[in-house]
């Protein structure tokens, strides 16, 4: 009996009280918009994961018999080739999707970049706001006062075109935000009664920073992160796009749009493609952030 009551009472605990990843969970499916999106994200990573098994060709396999071939659902397209060849005559859905690889790998790898030096340099303005805190956010003033992707340009043009210059151009753009975001909530939170009780108990700088404060701050980072994200896979587009980025013949979505600037009239679906692709990802990516937002903030949350 005594058994019983108590399973019945955990039960009771449970639904009134559910679990952080159910409520998580919770709050961000009840935005319908970011459930599409995160969708649409995971069936991009998927294939982009398993290119080598879910695309139809090589991305740089050149079928000169077949240059400009129209989508297969027009007229003169071919069976093979389910969204058409470009100018070399390479199948595009099979370099959309090898594309998905780079562009991910972009965005990722600019926004961790971008991301732990910025925790870090927010962390170190917010506790010594008398002698650090100025003289980094003066620097970060000074770069968020330059354009994100002319601030981009000038950097590869120094660094040279190429994958990894890209990332660290598009990340030294994106710091500036994580700084400032960083900073603000860690000195809202260092006036909280935890943090002085941390001190009081005796904890370091290092256990104060990242253990007491910055778990508090990481909602936000982590919305804005996301956010991020879908900027870097657009400033990654504009910079392929310009012929600084990543280099032919490698499969990248803004590097394709470069390459097919010059068959807009002739072949519209060179350019939509990658285009569109850009487009839904982007949008896919945004709406996981409302999404993120919505499930990581108490004042948003709502009762599902």
């Amino acid at each position: 009996m005594a058994n019983t009551v108590q399973t019945a009472a955990r039960e009771d605990l449970s639904q009134t009280y559910p679990s952080p990843l159910k409520e998580f969970w919770q709050g961000f499916s009840f935005n319908k918009g970011a459930v599409a999106g995160l969708v649409f994200m995971a069936l991009v990573l998927l294939a982009a994961v398993f290119a080598p098994l879910v695309a139809p060709h090589s991305p740089i396999e050149q079928f000169r018999d077949h240059l400009l071939t129209p989508p297969a659902w027009l007229e003169g397209g071919h069976a093979s080739f389910l969204l058409g060849t470009d100018e070399l005559g390479r199948d595009i859905l099979s370099r959309l999707i090898y594309g998905a690889r780079l562009s991910l790998l972009i965005g990722l790898s600019s926004v961790m970049m971008a991301l732990i030096p910025g925790v870090i340099l927010g962390l170190l303005a917010a506790f010594f706001p008398k002698v650090l805190g100025p003289m980094i956010m003066r620097l970060m003033d000074i770069m968020m006062a330059l354009p994100s992707l002319l601030l981009a340009v000038a950097i590869v043009a120094i660094l040279g075109p190429g994958l990894i210059n890209t990332i660290i151009a598009i990340a030294f753009t994106a710091l500036p935000a994580y700084v400032r975001l960083t900073r603000a909530s860690a000195m809202t939170e260092l006036n909280r009664d935890y943090v002085t009780a941390s001190r009081v108990a005796g904890a370091g700088l290092i256990r104060l920073m990242f253990v007491t404060v910055l778990p508090n701050c990481m909602a936000p980072l982590i919305v804005h992160a996301t956010m991020s994200f879908s900027s870097a896979i657009l400033d990654a587009a504009a910079l392929g796009f310009l012929g600084l980025g990543v280099q032919p013949p490698a499969a990248e979505w803004g590097t394709m749009l470069a390459s097919a600037r010059d068959y807009i009239e002739r072949a519209w679906w060179v350019v939509t493609l990658p285009g569109l692709t850009i487009l839904l990802s982007v949008l896919a990516i945004n709406l996981m952030g409302d999404g993120l937002r919505d499930a990581l903030d108490p004042k948003l949350k709502r009762a599902a």
